[in-house]
């Protein structure tokens, strides 16, 4: 987390872009107050909650899905009480969204968890 912050202070923000970060253990770290506007998806970030986990290249360098067991638990858990906290938000990766050339989150984020 503490190398996220630092990469995105350098370029020139506040602090880390994303509300959430969740390590390879599933820890889940906090960025971002939800309060503040996002710096995580232009054109996005005055209406979304950025969350982001680590990982999301396999060992050539390429997208791929490379979310632990503990990730996925911890990213589900914190999806299902951000829904309660905001009933009408529709959950989508980057590369879900409109002129957003992005592969992440290297997975289809928006079929995952349409069931919440």
């Amino acid at each position: 987390m503490e190398r996220l912050d630092k990469m995105h202070k350098a370029k020139g923000w506040k602090c880390c872009g994303y509300h959430y970060y969740i390590t390879r253990d599933g820890q889940l770290h906090f960025g971002r107050p939800e309060e503040m506007v996002g710096a995580h998806a232009r054109h996005y970030n005055a209406h979304s909650i950025g969350v982001c986990y680590e990982g999301g290249l396999d060992e050539k360098g390429r997208a791929d899905d490379t979310r632990t067991p503990a990730q996925k638990l911890t990213l589900y858990t914190l999806l299902v009480s951000l829904k309660q906290d905001y009933p009408d938000a529709e959950i989508v990766g980057h590369r879900d969204l409109p002129n957003v050339h992005k592969d992440c989150p290297c997975f289809d984020a928006r079929t995952a968890y349409s069931s919440l």
